[in-house]
C-alpha cells in the first residue's frame, strides 16, 4: 500500500482502523504525522488515567505516566483559568502559563471520569513539581480539571439513553475508609476519613458532581459524605455498597433520590447483619432497576414479593457464610406466582444446593428469556438433589449462551446439560467444594457433547491430564464439528508432546489461532505446583504484551 493511498484515508476509516490496535501499536501511529496523531489519540484519551496503569513501551513509571497526563490536561485550561490560578492563588508553573498550549485540545475526546483516580493523579503532579505544594493547591487545580474535562468532553454528549438497555457510567466516584481497609472488616462509628473529600471541600465543582452516574463506596463511609452527596446527586446510574452496615438510614436516603438508578450492588462485611433500611430502598426501586447484586438475608428475599421486575436483565443472590436465609425464604422467592422476571437474562445464585430444590420452578418462569446462568455451591450436596437440579437445567434452559457451575461429582450429570443446551457458547466448570470428581477419568468424553456453538471452555481447578488425553478430547471436539475453541484452564504437567498436539488441532481449526498464541505463552510461563509460579526469565517485553492482552480480554 503506496504512502499516497494511506494519506488519502479519511479520518473516519483511520478511526475504525485504530480501534482495533493495541495501544503501542496507536503511539507509534500517532507519530507519523499530525492526521494519524489527532486519530490515535482521539482513541488514547477516551480514558487516559486508565493506560497509565499498563505497560508501554517506554521506562515510565505508572506514577510518571500519571504526572504527564495531568500536565497536559492542565495545558488544556482555558485562559482565563489560567490567569486565576497565577493571579489569584499564586501557583507559577509551566503549564499555567498562556503560552502553554497542547497539540491537540485532549479534553475533547475522554468519554470517562474517574474522579478519585484523577484526583490521585493530581496529588502526584503536584508533588513533582516541587514548588506547588499544600491541600489548598490541591484541591483547586484538581476542581479546574474536572469541569474542563465535563464541559468540554464526550461525556455528557449522549443525555437520551434507552432505560431499557444497561447504560455504561461515565463519571465515577470510588470511595472507602482508609481505616476501615487497614483494620480489615472492623467497623467503626468514629471513622471519619476518606480517600476523596467532602463534596462541601470541593465548593467549585459542585455542578460536575451533581453529574455523578457511578458511586462505589468499598467500606463504611461517615454519614456526612452520603449526606452532603445526597444533596447533589440525583443522576445516579449505578451504586455500588461494600460495607453499609452504619450507614443503614443515609444511604437508604441516597437510594430513593436517584430517579435513574438501573444498578445496586450490596454487599456488608458484616455477613450477619440485616439493613433493613436500605433495603425498603431496593424493594422501592425493583421494578426500574436493570441489575441487582445482593447478599440473600441481609436484604431479604421478601423485597420481591408482589413485584413486576420486568426491567430487570441481571439478578445476583449471593447466600453469605451465615446465611440469614432459610428454605422457606428461597421456596417463596422461587415459587413465588406474583412475581414477574419476564426479561431476564443473566441469573447468579451463590449458595447450597438444597435450598435450591424448587430451582425448576423458577427457570421455567425465566426460561424464554434467560441466556446466562451461573450457578455456584458452598458445600457438597446428596446426588440424587444434583441429577434433579442439573434436570431442571436441562429441561428449563435450553437457550442459554453462557453457564457456569460448580462441577458435579459424577461428569454424567453434566453430560444431560450439555444435550440439551445447543446454543452454548461459554462453559465454565467451578471448584469443586471439596466434594470429588471424575473430570480428570472422564476429561476426554466430554468432548463428545460439547454443543457446536461452544466457543470457551474454562475449568477453575488443576487440571492432571495426560497427552493422550488431550488428543482423544481434541479429536473427539474435532469430529463432532467443533471449531474455534478456546480454553480457560492450564494443565499441571505440559510437554513438548501436548504442544505439538494442540498445534495441529489449531491447523485444523478445533482451536482459534488467536487464543492458541495467548494461550500457549501463559502455559510455558506458569509452573502448577498447588500455587501459579511466574517465570522470572521471561523477557520484560513479553510481559507487557502479556498484560495488555489481559487488559483487551477484559474489555471485550
Amino acid at each position: 500500500m503506496t504512502e499516497a493511498i494511506i494519506q488519502q484515508f479519511s479520518p473516519e476509516l483511520l478511526t475504525e482502523i485504530f480501534g482495533n490496535l493495541y495501544i503501542n501499536d496507536l503511539l507509534e501511529c500517532a507519530l507519523v504525522n499530525r492526521k494519524w496523531s489527532a486519530n490515535a489519540m482521539r482513541i488514547l484519551w477516551k480514558c487516559p488515567i486508565q493506560l497509565a496503569t499498563f505497560p508501554l513501551k517506554n521506562s515510565k513509571s505508572p506514577q510518571e505516566k500519571l504526572c504527564s497526563i495531568i500536565s497536559t490536561i492542565v495545558k488544556c485550561l482555558s485562559i482565563e483559568v489560567k490567569n486565576k490560578l497565577r493571579n489569584i492563588y499564586g501557583i507559577i508553573i509551566d503549564e499555567v502559563k498562556n503560552e502553554s498550549v497542547p497539540m491537540f485540545d485532549y479534553c475533547l475526546f475522554m468519554e470517562k471520569l474517574n474522579l478519585v483516580i484523577m484526583f490521585k493523579a493530581t496529588f502526584f503532579w503536584l508533588n513533582s513539581q516541587g514548588c506547588v505544594t499544600g491541600l489548598i493547591y490541591h484541591h483547586i487545580i484538581f476542581q479546574e480539571i474536572c469541569n474542563l474535562i465535563i464541559i468540554k468532553s464526550n461525556i455528557l454528549n449522549n443525555q437520551q439513553r434507552d432505560t431499557s438497555r444497561m447504560t455504561e457510567a461515565k463519571i465515577i466516584l470510588s470511595a472507602y475508609n482508609p481505616k476501615h481497609m487497614l483494620q480489615g472488616e472492623v467497623c467503626n462509628r468514629n471513622y471519619k476519613e476518606s480517600d476523596f473529600p467532602l463534596p462541601s471541600h470541593l465548593p467549585l465543582m459542585t455542578q460536575s458532581l451533581s453529574r455523578l452516574e457511578r458511586v462505589t463506596l468499598n467500606t463504611c463511609i461517615q454519614p456526612r459524605f452520603i449526606y452532603e452527596l445526597n444533596n447533589l446527586c440525583r443522576n445516579i446510574l449505578d451504586i455500588s455498597i461494600h460495607c453499609g452496615c452504619h450507614d443503614d438510614q443515609h444511604l437508604a436516603d441516597f437510594i430513593n433520590n436517584q430517579e435513574k438508578l438501573q444498578k445496586i450492588v450490596l454487599f456488608s462485611f458484616k455477613s450477619d447483619i440485616r439493613l433493613q433500611k436500605i433495603s425498603e430502598a431496593i424493594k422501592n426501586k425493583l421494578e426500574q432497576l436493570l441489575s441487582l447484586n445482593i447478599s440473600a438475608g441481609q436484604v431479604p428475599l421478601k423485597i420481591f414479593n408482589n413485584k413486576h421486575c420486568d426491567q430487570l436483565l441481571e439478578l445476583h443472590l449471593v447466600d453469605c457464610d451465615q446465611s440469614l436465609t432459610n428454605l422457606s425464604d428461597w421456596n417463596q422467592f422461587l415459587c413465588c406466582n406474583n412475581t414477574s422476571f419476564k426479561n431476564l437474562k443473566k441469573l447468579e445464585l451463590h449458595c447450597n444446593v438444597k435450598n435450591l430444590e424448587k430451582i425448576g420452578i423458577f427457570l421455567q418462569k425465566v426460561s424464554s428469556s434467560l441466556r446466562k446462568l451461573i450457578l455456584i455451591r458452598n458445600n457438597p450436596e446428596e446426588q440424587i438433589l444434583i441429577e434433579k437440579f442439573y434436570k431442571n437445567i436441562a429441561k428449563y434452559s435450553t437457550n442459554l449462551i453462557q453457564l457456569d457451575l460448580t462441577i458435579p461429582e459424577f461428569i454424567e450429570s453434566m453430560i444431560i446439560i450439555l444435550q440439551s443446551c445447543k446454543k452454548l457458547e461459554s462453559l465454565n466448570l467451578r471448584d469443586p467444594c471439596n466434594q470429588p470428581n471424575d473430570l480428570n477419568e472422564k476429561f476426554p468424553s466430554l468432548g463428545n457433547y460439547f454443543p457446536l456453538s461452544l466457543k470457551k471452555f474454562g475449568v477453575e481447578f488443576d487440571l492432571n491430564i495426560s497427552k493422550e488425553m488431550i488428543e482423544e478430547f481434541l479429536n473427539n471436539c474435532f469430529n463432532i464439528g467443533i471449531r474455534k475453541l478456546s480454553f480457560g484452564f492450564y494443565f499441571m504437567d505440559f510437554t513438548l508432546e501436548h504442544e505439538i498436539i494442540m498445534k495441529r488441532h489449531v491447523q485444523l481449526g478445533t482451536l482459534s489461532n488467536e487464543f492458541y498464541e495467548y494461550w500457549i505463552r501463559e502455559q510455558k510461563e506458569v509452573t502448577i505446583e498447588g500455587n501459579i509460579i511466574y517465570n522470572e526469565n521471561l523477557p520484560v517485553q513479553e510481559k507487557e504484551k502479556d498484560y495488555w492482552f489481559d487488559f483487551i480480554r477484559e474489555c471485550m
